[in-house]
């Protein structure tokens, strides 16, 4: 039999199952109203939204004194007020600078622009190592250097260190080819095939084909002259054609 004790236990556990599962499911389709934004795209106002809206999922989910309607709710208000600022946002752009940060220039024509390196409350160790991970050890290589303002540093190097392309000096390139993953894991990627023009009597013939090295096949890419590139787990594979 199980005591008292037990019984309150389930009960709790049981509500706080529940209360996940909600606050989880309100929390993603907020998320999915909201669209596409990673954390270093966010602007002060997303990641404060954010925040908030996290904080309200794990006060819903722990404090049972939190009605759960008034968890959603309250879940549901910052949804739409993300939603209202960046349609206000996109609408006038003169509020787009309000609440986000604006642009600026670290370096102009080689030289470090201190009085912005306070403006941007940034030390120069760190703006020099932006400038590394830009392939930039010498400041005076840059032509313009801007802090964007999600945290990123843009790049203009001088003209004399910019590198050649091949129309400055006009050679003839082949076009890039797009490699798409046809094989995952053993698996063939029959809708991708199709989509790249095979028919369904081709992709089954090739299966039958080759279905003792499929299996063996990590991921395998098919570029545009349909040559497959192989990724195997743990043997190396010769190239497979499809006819």
């Amino acid at each position: 039999m199980v005591n008292d004790g037990g019984v309150i236990f389930l009960d709790t556990l049981g509500i706080t199952l529940f209360r996940v599962v909600v606050s989880m499911m309100m929390l993603l389709v907020v998320m999915l109203a909201i669209g596409h934004r990673s954390m270093g795209e966010m602007s002060p106002f997303d990641f404060i939204i954010s925040i908030t809206i996290g904080a309200v999922a794990g006060a819903l989910i722990i404090d049972q004194r939190i009605e759960i309607l008034t968890g959603l709710a309250a879940l549901f208000v910052l949804g739409m007020m993300q939603i209202i600022v960046d349609w206000l946002v996109i609408k006038f752009r003169a509020l787009n600078y309000q609440l986000n940060l604006k642009p600026v220039v670290m370096v102009e024509k080689g030289q470090i622009l201190k009085k912005n390196l306070r403006k941007a409350r940034m030390p120069v160790e760190s703006l020099l190592q932006l400038l590394r991970e830009k392939d930039v050890f010498d400041v005076t290589m840059v032509e313009l250097a801007i802090l964007e303002p999600h945290g990123k540093l843009s790049v203009l190097k001088k003209a004399e260190h910019a590198p050649i392309t091949p129309d400055q000096v006009n050679i003839n390139v082949p076009p890039n080819s797009i490699l798409i993953p046809v094989i995952l894991e053993g698996k063939l990627q029959e809708d991708t095939l199709q989509g790249m023009g095979f028919s369904s009597q081709q992709i089954e013939e090739f299966r039958k084909q080759h279905e003792d090295k499929i299996h063996e096949v990590f991921i395998a890419f098919m570029d545009q002259n349909k040559r497959v590139h192989i990724i195997a787990n743990n043997v190396k594979e010769q190239g497979i054609f499809l006819h």
